[in-house]
């Protein structure tokens, strides 16, 4: 069972695909890429990451009892027995084990499950976006145009036709990849998992790369809002802030929950530097303020503090001086459309070296700009 290195249509002689479904997180083999779907490619269940995750809980719980089989697959399944038989022997079944072309599917299984043990993310751009879990590469949005409201009428006079007015945006995912090698001679010398070690690297590289691809799409596509002043300058010679950053919040929701579209400001984007003003802000911290501000410089999502409701995101792909606010839980101003991921293996006889590649496909797209703004010239940048 072959999964083959380079992006090529598996063929029944030389094993299939093996591509996980975001829509219900399970891992399915294809003969071809599922390009309007699972179901049309064929594709069969043959694990489930969602019971992983459960088996891995109760295992760490001490409720083992509770623990399902995540195999879908009963031929798989008898592979992955026999992979860890041979493995258990040692010596070289082990080594025949690891090297077989039949077992390439398991060791790619194994990839899937290593990833979801990885540590916690730390690009959060990503959460300024609603993910949408797509099956296939082709994504339809449609959009509603409602109609005006009441017409004041004259005597006799009757009101006019109003109809709602549909459009539709069509989107395909962009493709993306990773591709690493360890070779034998790092796995035979190294007393680290090398393996483990390098999935880690590429899944980081993953959140990565889609969080930069929701700040890029949101700062290039959202209206602009120019800051009524920066939010670290101080008035002299007394102890409080020149300008308040509430007033920029404030014109920003307005703006978004008074466009008739139904958007709700519930997020709200900086880079760290720029949120050390925010909490610097005399308007926020207090002129009198007794205690410290309590700040972390470690990127994530957090509330924000002094507007109730608002969540925060810091992350430093995001420009110094640009706040993004988007709407994320009421008519999103940007969508994240996660779709379908496959991970395949390659072992080179010659040298000894196994490859592995992940392949994933998403797209980062505004479906509502008029949910969002992007206030610019919030603080001074500061090199670091």
């Amino acid at each position: 069972m072959r999964s083959k290195i380079f992006d090529t249509e598996a063929t029944p002689e030389h094993g299939y695909q093996i591509w996980k479904n975001p829509v219900d997180n399970i891992l399915y083999g294809t003969y071809e890429k599922p390009q309007n779907g699972f179901v049309e490619a064929g594709a069969w269940p043959i694990y489930d990451l969602n019971q992983h995750a459960s088996n891995v809980k109760f295992a760490k719980e001490g409720k083992p009892d509770l623990a399902s089989d995540a195999y879908l697959d009963s031929e798989f399944r008898n592979l992955v027995d026999e992979y860890k038989s041979n493995v258990r022997l040692g010596g070289r079944q082990k080594t025949a084990a690891l090297r077989s072309d039949k077992n390439s599917a398991v060791n790619i299984v194994n990839v899937w499950t290593e990833v979801l043990g990885r540590l916690d993310r730390t690009y959060a751009g990503k959460n300024l976006a609603k993910e949408i879990p797509v099956p296939n590469l082709l994504i339809s949005i449609d959009t509603v145009t409602k109609f005006t409201g009441l017409t004041k009428l004259d005597e006799g006079m009757l009101p006019q036709n109003k109809e709602l007015t549909y459009s539709r945006a069509n989107f395909r995912a962009e493709k993306y990849g990773l591709k690493f090698v360890i070779h034998e001679e790092a796995r035979l010398v190294n007393v680290h998992n090398v393996l483990q070690d390098s999935i880690q690297v590429a899944s980081n590289k993953i959140e990565q790369r889609e969080s930069f691809a929701v700040i890029n799409a949101l700062e290039a596509g959202l209206t602009t809002q120019t800051a009524g002043g920066l939010w670290e300058a101080f008035t002299s010679s007394t102890d409080h802030s020149t300008y308040s950053p509430f007033v920029d919040i404030g014109i920003a929701q307005l703006k978004i929950e008074g466009s008739g579209v139904g958007g709700k400001l519930d997020r709200v984007g900086m880079h760290q530097l720029t949120y050390v003003d925010w909490l610097g802000n005399t308007y926020v911290r207090g002129v009198a303020s007794s205690s410290p501000v309590e700040y972390s410089f470690e990127p994530g999502t957090k509330a924000l503090k002094g507007i109730d409701g608002i969540g925060l995101v810091n992350d430093n792909s995001i420009k110094q001086g640009n706040v993004i606010c988007t709407s994320v839980t009421q008519e999103p101003t940007c969508a994240f459309f996660q779709g379908p991921q496959r991970i395949g293996s390659a072992h080179d006889e010659e040298t000894g070296d196994d490859k592995y590649f992940i392949i994933d496909y998403f797209k980062a797209a505004i479906i509502q700009p008029e949910t969002g703004r992007l206030i610019t010239g919030a603080n001074t940048p500061r090199a670091w």
